[in-house]
């Protein structure tokens, strides 16, 4: 694994080069476009010039996925975006943020379910309905990871994007935890599941995730205050905390996600006290910019070589693609403006510019695919994975290059 690892960080660097000085796309649109080509290429090799690729090495097979991201490198992404996430600009948006992450995913996931349910039927899949609602649960938060490095390179408004990038960061670990639940019905059965069961499954997992993660954030900044003057031992403090703070949150079954972002926000935002010193701040910044920066390239340079491992024996068609692409693009519109509805609203510009904009800038990446792989292929994993791959390019190829002529056309850019 070793080998494959360092295999990917060496496409992730000539990628990141090469987008950097010819195609100056923000970089996680950029690396995925790039590695799918060469996905491409390597599956056309396959095809044609079997002889050839016997001898090219295979390195995509020996990473899972999954394993990969929800257990090495989701922890570091979420608190590394949460720690730039400025806390007093979020709290302004608390009730919008809040309501996009609970009563959006929730929204999503029923209607997705439903519809991806009767799409499939149509084309002669016939899957239990409660498949569609995982279904649903995998698709319907939208991605931090991609959100987030594509929210850079755009001069969004301040406001909407703190919406966008707060709904991200938290709506990953509802998500999760929603996933989470809907598996706890499908392997218990619905018979043998109550609401009770449901309820305390969701507020252990999220609401002992957000707790943990205040803990582990407050007790870290206690260990930093405490050590004055010493940057390179408050990095490995961020670093315990982002570590061992996810393994522990998993082994006490509460949302490890949600714990990071809480606690990547906690540290992100004290760090910036008098307490401590400018080059403390500086060594801290440099140091989860960086890390972010690597994570990211390697995490979508290994989405794009994904596509080489896609695949699926039950009969899929473009048109039947189209049609769920194109749900989900409109059920992602229903879940932003019921609950952007239900909440009194300060803008002075119309609020149709700025639900297109946070429609179209709800990303699907990494964790929807890492989730996909979670399902057994016997109960339609396969087919999943193939759909949510397609949705991955979909949204941050198509979605995430057109964002920033949205944001402009509507003028909800900074001035």
């Amino acid at each position: 694994m070793f080998n494959a690892f360092i295999t990917v960080l060496f496409f992730a660097s000539i990628f990141s080069f090469i987008n950097a000085k010819y195609l100056k796309l923000p970089s996680t649109i950029g690396l995925m476009i790039q590695a799918t080509i060469l996905s491409g290429i390597l599956f056309l090799v396959k095809e044609y010039f079997p002889d050839i690729y016997k001898y090219i090495p295979h390195f995509e097979r020996t990473i899972d996925f999954r394993d990969f991201l929800m257990n090495v490198i989701l922890s570091f992404l979420l608190f590394a975006g949460a720690m730039h996430v400025d806390l007093k600009e979020l709290r302004s948006q608390k009730r919008t943020v809040f309501m996009f992450a609970t009563l959006g995913v929730i929204i999503s996931t029923i209607l997705i379910g439903f519809s991806t349910y009767y799409i499939l039927g149509w084309f002669g899949i016939e899957i239990p309905l409660l498949y569609g609602f995982l279904f649903g649960a995998i698709v319907s938060p939208t991605d931090p990871i991609a959100v987030l490095g594509i929210l850079k390179m755009y001069n969004v408004r301040t406001d909407i994007q703190m919406k966008i990038e707060g709904e991200s960061l938290f709506n990953d670990g509802i998500g999760i935890v929603v996933f989470i639940s809907i598996m706890h019905m499908i392997d218990g059965g619905v018979e043998n599941t109550s609401v009770i069961d449901i309820a305390t499954l969701f507020l252990r997992e999220a609401v002992g995730g957000v707790a943990f993660g205040f803990l582990m954030g407050y007790t870290g900044f206690l260990f930093m205050k405490n050590i004055q003057h010493n940057p390179k031992t408050d990095i490995m403090i961020t670093l315990v905390i982002a570590t061992s703070g996810y393994a522990i949150a998993n082994m006490i079954e509460v949302s490890g996600a949600l714990a990071m972002v809480v606690a990547g926000l906690f540290i992100g935002n004290k760090i910036h006290s008098d307490i401590f010193t400018e080059e403390t701040k500086n060594y801290i910044h440099v140091f989860w910019d960086v890390l972010d920066e690597i994570l990211n390239a390697i995490l979508f340079v290994m989405i794009g070589l994904f596509a080489l491992q896609v695949h699926t024996e039950e009969n899929s068609s473009v048109l039947m693609l189209v049609l769920i692409i194109a749900a989900m693009l409109i059920i992602r519109f229903i879940s932003v403006i019921i609950p952007y509805s239900l909440i009194k609203q300060d803008e002075k510009e119309s609020n149709w510019k700025v639900i297109s904009v946070l429609s179209w800038g709800g990303l699907r990446g990494g964790l929807s695919i890492a989730l996909a792989l979670s399902v057994d292929p016997e109960n339609h994993g396969d087919l999943f994975v193939y759909i949510v791959f397609i949705i991955a390019a979909f949204s941050i190829i198509v979605q995430g290059l057109t964002i920033g002529k949205l944001v402009k056309k509507v003028g909800l850019n900074q001035k």
